[in-house]
C-alpha cells in the first residue's frame, strides 16, 4: 500500500513582520502549502497579503517565526537564498522585463547566468515556454512592442525558465487593462491544471473560486479565515470576510 501523505512544500510558523516605522504588517501568521496545491490569498489593501508572499522567498525579512520551503529554513542565518530562488519563481504586479532584450533573451537570461546551463538547451526551453504562454511569434519582440498582458506572460515564462517547484504571483493582473486580464489568468489556470504549486495574491474573485484549492482571507496583518472556494465564497463563517465579500462582489 502506497503512502499518500501530502508533501508540504511551504510551512510558515507564527510569522510576524514589523517595518522600521513601527507598522505591524504580519501578526503570527501560520500556514502550510502542499505540493500541487493552489492557494489564493485575498483581502483589503494593506492587509499584509503581498508582504506575506514576499517573505516566502526572503524578499522581505521577518521579525519573528520561521518559514520553511522544501524543508529548508528561508530566514535562518545560513539560508542559501540563491538556491531558494531557483526553486521559487515569482511574478510581480509590474513586469520588470529588461527593455533592451527581446522576449526570448529575457526568458533565457537567468538559466544562462544563474544556472550556467548550455545556451542551446536554454534557448530550446525558452522557445517552448514562450509557446506555452501563447507568444511563440513574439520571441524576437522587445517589451515596448508588447502589450501589458503579453509582457506579463513573458514574465511568467521567465519565472518558469528556472524550473521552479513553486510559483508565487503578487497581484499579477492589477497593472493590466481589463481586456488583458483574461489572457494572463488563462496561462495561470493552465499551470494549475498541470499541478504547479502556486500561491497567488489576487483581487480576481472569479479566478480564485475556479482555480484555488483553498482561499485565505487576510486583514490587518492577520490570517483571518481560510476554506475551500465554495464554502469560502458561498457560506463564509466569518463576519469580517462576509463584510469584505459584500463590498467587492457587489461591484
Amino acid at each position: 500500500m502506497t503512502d499518500r501523505k501530502p508533501q508540504i512544500l511551504i510551512e510558515a510558523r507564527a510569522v510576524s513582520k514589523q517595518f522600521a516605522n513601527g507598522t505591524q504588517a504580519l501578526k503570527q501568521v501560520s500556514l502550510t502549502v502542499e505540493r500541487g496545491e493552489v492557494l489564493c490569498i485575498i483581502g483589503p489593501s494593506g492587509s499584509g497579503k503581498s508582504t506575506l508572499l514576499r517573505t516566502l522567498n526572503a524578499l522581505e525579512e521577518i521579525s519573528e517565526g520561521d518559514i520553511q520551503v522544501n524543508g529548508h529554513s528561508v530566514h535562518s542565518s545560513g539560508a542559501d537564498l540563491n538556491r531558494l530562488r531557483t526553486q521559487v519563481g515569482m511574478v510581480f504586479q509590474q513586469f520588470n522585463l529588461f527593455p533592451h532584450m527581446t522576449a526570448l533573451e529575457n526568458v533565457m537570461l537567468a538559466p544562462l547566468k544563474v544556472l550556467k546551463q548550455p545556451e542551446a538547451e536554454v534557448r530550446a526551453r525558452a522557445e517552448q515556454l514562450l509557446a506555452k504562454v501563447g507568444l511563440a511569434e513574439k520571441a524576437h519582440s522587445h517589451p515596448a512592442q508588447l502589450s501589458g498582458g503579453q509582457q506579463q506572460r513573458v514574465a511568467i515564462a521567465r519565472a518558469l525558465a528556472m524550473q521552479p517547484s513553486i510559483m508565487l504571483f503578487d497581484e499579477p493582473t492589477s497593472a493590466l487593462d481589463p481586456e488583458m486580464v483574461g489572457e494572463v489568468l488563462e496561462v495561470m489556470r493552465a499551470l494549475a491544471q498541470e499541478g504547479m504549486t502556486m500561491c497567488i495574491v489576487t483581487h480576481e474573485m472569479g479566478f480564485a473560486r475556479a482555480v484555488a484549492h483553498r482561499v485565505l482571507f487576510m486583514d490587518h496583518g492577520e490570517m483571518v479565515y481560510q476554506d475551500a472556494p465554495a464554502a469560502f465564497f458561498d457560506a463564509p463563517r466569518n463576519e469580517r470576510l462576509r463584510t469584505f465579500l459584500g463590498q467587492v462582489l457587489k461591484n
